[in-house]
């Protein structure tokens, strides 16, 4: 992963399940936020700051604070394969959880805000994870 250094975010994120077919308000420019839109639920990700804007949040139906992202600039060629896999293998190895959302070009990793620091020393190779059985790359 040398070749595409992790790098963290300051911003904390809140991951935010509301029902589906809610229509997320206009974003500031510049912010990071994802939003996935499904017949069974919107999930949208974005800065905890924006838990109060326009009080849009009351339409919440669970709210899941404390999330840091770790972005991988890309470009990721679409073709390459295990990327993500190397990730979730360094993580899990080092017992981080995470998520991911992928730009067209970015790919992202949400990990525990109190974990972050970590997870970048993990993802970029500095040390190597811890060995696990069973779970290891």
């Amino acid at each position: 992963m040398k070749d595409l250094e992790p790098r963290l975010d300051p911003e904390h994120l809140a991951v935010v399940k509301l029902p589906a077919g809610w229509q997320p308000p206009n974003l500031p420019e510049g912010t990071f936020a994802a939003v996935v839109s499904s017949d069974l639920e919107v999930t949208v990700v974005c800065p905890e700051s924006m838990l109060e804007h326009d009080g849009w949040t009351g339409d919440a139906e669970q709210v899941d604070i404390g999330w840091r992202r770790v972005t991988f600039p890309g470009p990721l060629p679409w073709e390459q394969v295990g990327f993500l896999a190397d990730v979730a293998g360094r993580l899990a190895g080092a017992q981080i959880p995470f998520t991911s959302i992928a730009g067209f070009t970015t790919d992202h990793v949400l990990v525990r805000a109190a974990q972050a620091d970590l997870a970048v020393v993990v993802l970029s190779g500095e040390e190597p994870p811890p060995q696990r059985p069973g779970i290891n790359p």
